[in-house]
């Protein structure tokens, strides 16, 4: 029962994480698209329509600062901002598996998915 509600813990501070972190300025901004004419009706969607999560792969690329396509610890404790760092060590050790203290693309998605 304690793992269970320190995972479903977990589960909202990565979701926060990923919201906090989606929302920050990033390195290499996107571009923005244009705005329509005004003549042109816009379609917008509601500010109280809930917000999609962003894509593992969308989040992976934010946490991957140095562009080496793995996550070190350091990283990937983004997403934790509010954790003890014994919680991030601990949770980092369990999306590791194959235990090269580095995150790879494929485990990030397979825990990513699961929270």
């Amino acid at each position: 029962m304690k793992h269970l509600a320190r995972m479903i813990a977990f589960g909202g501070l990565i979701a926060a994480g990923m919201l906090a972190y989606a929302q920050q300025p990033q390195d290499n901004p996107q571009p923005q698209p244009q705005q329509q004419p005004a003549t042109q009706p816009q379609t917008q969607t509601p500010s109280d329509a809930p917000k999609q999560a962003p894509s593992a792969e969308t989040v992976f690329a934010a946490l991957d600062t140095d562009h080496d396509g793995k996550l070190s610890q350091e990283e990937f404790a983004k997403l934790f901002r509010e954790a003890k760092i014994s919680d991030v060590q601990e949770e980092f050790a369990r999306w590791d598996k194959n235990g090269d203290k580095t995150l790879s693309m494929e485990e990030f998605k397979a825990s990513y998915l699961q929270h």
